[in-house]
């Protein structure tokens, strides 16, 4: 049984497990007295809990329509239906997204050996606006992990493939106040990269507490495209 007690790692920057996906600008000529701007990820911009799980309803919704509409409309009809619908429903969340978090990718932390600036964005709680932390006011940052193994089949036996997966990272200061980062708009994986390499006070814990909510609206999302991406191939297995 694993345990979620806080403890440290000894972690090599030139570790795959931890940082296969660690990449930013400026990446390659780190120096000790780098200042280093990490850009959010618009790709994963999360909306409310509720807004998700609307969109992910009406995508579904979609879907469902396509057994109906292929019993009463001609396929190529059909397809036409269920494509464009989709369509405008992506292109709502889209325009919805952007009025909530802007076009692009956005400045969310700046990172040196001395301090951390955080913006607004990058927090789980977004509001106070940007925040300089000094390196010294830090009494320890702290990230909820865990790890996934993969078994891949080679000639000659089985190769067990493990991988880490960041959930969280808490900055604690010294005077009791803590900044969460928000996982689904800041790459975690960056941030520790950095913090390593500047030999920040790091901690960890082996669990996926705090991370159930982006790992829920991931799952949500990949299950309503993989409904209509289904519906849509077979409308369309006719028509091409």
């Amino acid at each position: 049984m694993r345990s979620i007690a806080k403890h440290s790692l000894d972690l090599d920057l030139t570790d795959k497990d931890w940082f296969r996906y660690a990449s930013f600008q400026g990446k390659s000529s780190l120096q000790a007295d780098s200042v280093t701007r990490l850009q959010s990820l618009p790709a994963l911009a999360v909306l409310s809990g509720w807004a998700e799980v609307f969109f992910a309803l009406l995508v579904m919704a979609i879907a469902l329509s396509s057994l109906y509409l292929v019993e009463h409309y001609p396929r190529g009809i059909a397809f036409l239906i269920c494509l464009g619908s989709f369509l405008t429903v992506f292109i709502i969340k889209r325009l919805v997204t952007i009025k909530k978090y802007g076009f692009g990718s956005k400045k969310v932390m700046t990172i040196s050996q001395n301090h951390i600036e955080i913006e607004e964005l990058a927090k789980k709680v977004k509001k106070g606006g940007s925040e300089l932390v000094n390196k010294n006011d830090i009494s320890e940052v702290v990230f909820n992990y865990t790890y996934i193994r993969k078994n891949k089949h080679r000639v000659g036996g089985v190769a067990n493939k493990t991988r880490a997966v960041l959930h969280t990272c808490d900055i604690h200061l010294n005077d009791g106040k803590t900044i969460s980062l928000d996982a689904m708009r800041v790459g975690l994986f960056n941030v520790l990269y950095l913090l390593v390499f500047h030999q920040y006070p790091l901690k960890f814990r082996n669990t996926s507490a705090g991370g159930i909510g982006t790992m829920s609206i991931i799952l949500l999302r990949l299950f309503a495209l993989g409904a209509i991406g289904n519906a849509l191939i077979l409308l369309g297995n006719k028509l091409f």
